[in-house]
């Protein structure tokens, strides 16, 4: 078995996972083991083509890929498609994607669909809708600032003596063609997104550390016209709630497997622990150190 350490919890995998931080012996929270996965659940909640789900468990199939058992918030197994020879890097797109982020709210974790890197004073992570560039934006705080990468696509933050913590995810980031091309990582290993599309997965040289967070800020990233220039707010009350509870990952997983009042609870305490941020600005790739200008002041005035 490799270990390793990701999202504060303590893997052991049958898989090797080269984009996770790896660690001495050390007594397993999960476990990622290669086998059978059954073909239906009891006391289902829901059931669709590709997916089904209970209290306790969840199993999706991606075809070509491989098919996915979730159980307990302590079990994950992983069946990979026999006839398709799925590349590694799909299979662990999956399965430290939607896999693990069933198991964490199996587990009563608030997993975050966001972006996030260490600034100078403290973690900060970005949200938003599909495509609003969240990992555009880290990448390009790590390329031009050297701000290491917390995670990318799912963190997840805990309350700790009175703060909220972010536990870091995966080195690698999820970067359109245009992106990675502008940026120049040159020194990453860049693998095809799911083996057909123009968008890729980054894998982080170097090992990094495992450092936990606390959490100075979540920014709410919006697009303007093109000649619009950028606009920075802080938001309070139902529209920090309504920003917060549009950040979970996976928000119909979090139905299933947590009670309301549990999830009611999480976004409360989050909204009161850390600021809460609306930036809107005009994406472009060419122009995002300008742009970027009043957020950038704020990330850094946190380390005074």
């Amino acid at each position: 078995m490799n270990l390793y350490k990701v999202y504060g919890l303590v893997l052991a995998s049958e898989l090797s996972m080269p984009e996770l931080m790896p660690i001495e012996s050390c007594s397993p929270d999960v476990t990622v083991r290669l086998g059978e996965v059954p073909d239906s659940l009891p006391d289902r909640l829901i059931e669709a083509p590709w997916c089904a789900a209970s209290r306790t468990e969840f199993l999706f199939e991606i075809n070509g890929v491989a098919r996915y058992h979730i159980a307990g918030g302590s079990e994950i197994t992983v069946e990979r498609d026999a006839l398709g020879d799925p590349p590694d890097a799909d299979v662990r797109l999956w399965l430290l994607g939607s896999a693990f982020g069933a198991l964490l709210h199996q587990r009563g974790l608030l997993p975050l669909h966001v972006s996030a890197v260490r600034a100078p004073g403290g973690a900060w992570a970005f949200t938003g809708e599909s495509g609003e560039g969240k990992s555009t934006l880290a990448a390009f705080l790590h390329q031009r600032y050297g701000w290491p990468l917390v995670s990318d696509d799912v963190s997840v933050v805990r309350s700790e003596d009175g703060q909220s913590v972010v536990h870091p995810g995966p080195r690698k980031l999820k970067l359109w063609q245009d992106a990675l091309d502008r940026l120049d990582f040159s020194g990453g290993k860049a693998v095809r997104d799911l083996s057909n599309t123009d968008k890729f997965q980054l894998y982080l040289p170097g090992e990094g550390d495992y450092r936990p967070e606390p959490l100075r800020g979540l920014v709410l990233l919006a697009s303007a016209g093109p000649d619009s220039p950028p606009r920075l707010e802080r938001l309070k009350g139902i529209e920090a709630f309504d920003a917060c509870m549009a950040a979970i990952y996976r928000p119909n997983m979090d139905h299933w497997f947590k009670q309301p009042a549990q999830r009611m609870d999480e976004l409360v305490r989050l909204c009161r622990q850390v600021p809460v941020y609306r930036f809107v600005r005009t994406r472009s790739l060419e122009d995002m150190a300008q742009n970027l200008q009043p957020l950038l002041e704020l990330m850094t005035e946190s380390e005074h």
